[in-house]
């Protein structure tokens, strides 16, 4: 099944102590037993080091990807319980790092007692996460994510 929506996503981003809210247009879609949420990071206006990213998230039962590629490329991984290995590059700099993911969670508002062993297959829904990040030997923060995917009934 690869129902295809677009979607206004709502990304909500706490690094100790310090929260950041950004708004995009993208598509929501299901392929066998993961969704895929998909959507462009436009460029900083005035920044002339600035390009587009364009970010892939999938999420199948336990397990969050992230895959951005752009101006910025990275890839990043998240599984409750366990440490693992990514990447980050830019122009500027570029380096291996590991994500320690202490929570993952897809939650429905429409439907509380959903089965964790399903997928959504209606909107609304919110992804939410929380990590430390380490790069080589040193913790560079501790993060917690939410994602809320809606349906853009403006597209």
């Amino acid at each position: 099944m690869a129902e295809n929506r677009k979607v206004r996503i709502t990304l909500e981003s706490m690094q100790d102590g310090s929260s950041h809210v950004h708004v995009y247009g993208g598509e929501w879609f299901r392929k066998e037993r993961s969704i895929f949420i998909r959507y462009v990071e436009p460029a900083v206006e005035g920044d002339p080091n600035a390009g587009e990213v364009r970010t892939l998230v999938k999420y199948r039962q336990g397990e969050l990807s992230i895959t951005r590629r752009g101006v910025i490329e990275s890839e990043q991984l998240f599984v409750p319980g366990l440490r693992r290995t990514g990447k980050y590059q830019s122009s500027m700099t570029s380096f291996t790092l590991e994500t320690d993911t202490l929570q993952l969670s897809l939650k429905e508002p429409d439907n509380p007692g959903r089965n964790d062993e399903s997928l959504p297959d209606r909107l609304p829904f919110t992804l939410e996460w929380e990590y430390e990040m380490h790069v080589g030997e040193q913790k560079s923060g501790r993060f917690h994510i939410r994602l809320h995917i809606q349906e853009d009934k403006n597209q």
